[in-house]
């Protein structure tokens, strides 16, 4: 297949653009990688990306409801193409300085389903988001139900081990197009769910869901430890809210991790996120913040990545010191710890 007819979907070519690609760092990479054999991403347009993020690898494999199948997603022409440019250590198109493969294997066991399909959230946070997105009637609504449910009819007749992830991009606790996912949905006895949410609404809307019990993992994107900081940058979220749910969390006794990206709201917050974490027994992950369009001037908010940040030099500080005093966090692959 000629690489000129690789399609890079429009939302997608501002971080295709902005995030460096191995085309252009040109390194030399032993490391192996199958997500593209083993990874679905399924976007709010329907988009099919065989990565685990579409910032990473931004080309387009097709729509979701054109296949028919799980398997053929990942033996279509594109998927294939991308499948031996990675297997030739090439890495092309991928932003290898993000997603770990230069200092390790990207290997699954498993297959993996990412659903994006709706970004809708109860929250508006600056580093997702330009403003509130909230779907629940009109053409979109109606399209991306269909997607959802031709998803689940997917999901019912693939009998590999799969790790089902929702939602990248929204909170499918608060969308009124993924419910048939919440709601209605039974998973085989091989399917897991990761769910990843802001948190605020699992007791409510989790309680007696049948989906409940196949939930073996939550991620919380909190991006602070105290009511101040939370307040800010996951606005208009309530952190006596959070705090309760992070409660009846710890009466299901799954795994929990809570997320913390850095940015220049929230980096002297660090400490206290890392203490609430402990507090609750739950994992801590840390990462840099990622360039999603949502700020015209993103360098103002990238106190890690841009060195000439007026605070890159006490944050790299601060970043290093509670890192020596929480070395068992899960500390993203392309943050300046040493």
């Amino acid at each position: 297949m000629n690489p000129i007819n690789l399609i890079i979907p429009i939302d997608n070519q501002h971080s295709y653009r902005n995030i460096p690609r191995n085309q252009d760092l040109k390194l030399s990479i032993a490391n192996q990688c199958n997500w593209p054999s083993r990874t679905l991403l399924i976007d709010h347009a329907g988009n099919c990306f065989v990565c685990q993020c579409e910032a990473w690898l931004p080309v387009s494999v097709g729509q979701i409801t054109d296949f028919d199948s799980l398997e053929a997603v990942w033996q279509s022409s594109t998927a294939q193409y991308l499948q031996q440019d990675i297997n030739n250590k090439k890495f092309t198109y991928c932003a290898v300085d993000r997603c770990g493969i230069v200092n390790r294997n990207n290997i699954l066991d498993e297959y993996t389903i990412y659903i994006n399909i709706d970004p809708s959230c109860n929250l508006a946070c600056p580093s997702c988001r330009k403003d509130s997105i909230m779907i629940s009637q009109g053409d979109v609504y109606q399209r991306r139900l269909a997607e959802v449910h031709h998803v689940v009819a997917l999901l019912e007749k693939f009998d590999q081990p799969t790790r089902i992830v929702m939602s990248g991009n929204g909170d499918p606790l608060a969308s009124a197009i993924m419910r048939p996912l919440i709601k209605q949905f039974r998973p085989r006895h091989n399917q897991r769910i990761r769910l990843f949410t802001n948190g605020l609404l699992l007791e409510k809307q989790l309680t007696d869901c049948p989906v409940l019990n196949s939930i073996d993992q939550f991620m919380l994107s909190i991006d602070a430890g105290s009511e101040p900081v939370y307040e800010t940058v996951r606005r208009p979220g309530r952190f006596d809210i959070l705090l309760h749910n992070l409660d009846w969390l710890k009466s299901l006794d799954r795994h929990v991790t809570l997320n913390f990206v850095l940015q220049q709201a929230n980096w002297h917050d660090l400490e206290n996120f890392l203490r609430l974490a402990e507090q609750f027994g739950y994992q801590a992950n840390i990462t840099r913040l990622e360039d999603w369009g949502t700020w015209i001037g993103f360098a103002d908010q990238d106190v890690i990545g841009n060195v000439e940040h007026p605070d890159h030099l006490l944050a790299l500080q601060e970043l290093r010191r509670v890192h020596d005093m929480y070395p068992t966090a899960d500390w993203g692959a392309s943050l300046p710890i040493n």
